[in-house]
């Protein structure tokens, strides 16, 4: 199957990745998504998702960060466009699962991995159902994102910090729920 996403915009990402030192997966995320490459919508943002969460919890603990964005890249390249509205589960949360799941080294045999993982997600796909639609994969990502960090600290006994600034992007979505969306700050 022929990747979705764009191999310049990953490029972009992963380059940024690299020499990105911050512990913080939302800034990280932000800080992404503001790249010249990456959309206001698109199938970057499960890549993206994945990248900023492993890119935090490798510079928290001195990782080599490469091989695992690699492996991010891969799984998240064959999330189909417009997941969250054909299938119910949107792709940056499953960006999401993809890094814990990478981080945990989780198949599916794993018990107690695999367990860690669903419930990592589970807590991302009760905050996504709160705001049902439009898309804006922005705020996907933020929430992907925040309630990863919250639920590796819980579950992976990490202790990842994660803020969450107001949004910058709503002047480029059409489709913005605007003071309905707890991002959006005018």
């Amino acid at each position: 199957m022929a990747g979705v996403i764009p191999r310049e915009i990953a490029n972009a990402i992963t380059d940024c990745c690299k020499v990105c030192e911050s512990t913080d997966a939302v800034r990280i995320a932000d800080r992404l998504m503001e790249l010249g490459e990456v959309r206001m919508h698109g199938p970057e943002h499960h890549y993206l998702t994945s990248a900023a969460i492993l890119t935090a919890y490798c510079n928290f603990h001195h990782m080599e960060k490469k091989s695992l964005l690699v492996k991010a890249y891969v799984r998240t390249n064959i999330i189909p466009v417009g997941v969250c509205a054909m299938y119910g589960c949107c792709g940056a949360l499953m960006g999401a699962g993809a890094a814990a799941g990478i981080l945990l080294s989780a198949h599916p045999f794993s018990v107690t991995d695999l367990r860690t993982v669903n419930r990592i997600t589970a807590g991302i796909q009760s905050r996504l159902a709160e705001y049902g639609g439009p898309r804006c994969c922005k705020r996907a990502v933020r929430i992907s994102v925040y309630e990863a960090v919250q639920g590796m600290n819980r579950y992976m006994d990490c202790s990842l910090p994660a803020a969450m600034p107001d949004c910058t992007f709503y002047p480029e979505n059409k489709g913005c729920l605007g003071k309905k969306c707890e991002f959006f700050v005018e």
